[in-house]
């Protein structure tokens, strides 16, 4: 007769189920091969220490997402199209960049 491996009172570590399962919590009793291989496994498991490349990949999605919320949350109120552009150019070197438009320009 097969013994198996309970991890829990109800719940056997290769999966099967019954109510006549023989079982016990002493690895040494046990004959059933799933499940030493079953607990095998979770024992021999390594420990990563290294993250994998979908994790670095959500941490820079993750980062870069938080960077631009805080871009558009300290971002100046928004200027109209003609008033940025006028900025942009009064930012250039020279005085003749001003905008052209209805006014004379008295520096071209």
């Amino acid at each position: 007769m097969v013994i198996h491996f309970f991890t829990s009172p109800e719940n056997v570590a290769c999966g099967r189920t019954g109510s006549s399962l023989n079982g016990t919590q002493d690895m040494v009793q046990v004959s059933c091969k799933l499940c030493l291989r079953t607990v095998e496994k979770q024992a021999d498991a390594p420990a990563r220490k290294t993250p994998s490349l979908a994790e670095l990949r959500a941490a820079a999605k993750a980062e870069k997402a938080a960077a631009a919320a805080a871009e558009v949350a300290k971002s100046t109120p928004a200027l109209t199209p003609r008033a940025e552009w006028q900025k942009r150019l009064e930012q250039l070197p020279g005085r003749n960049r001003l905008p052209r438009g209805v006014s004379r320009q008295t520096f071209i």
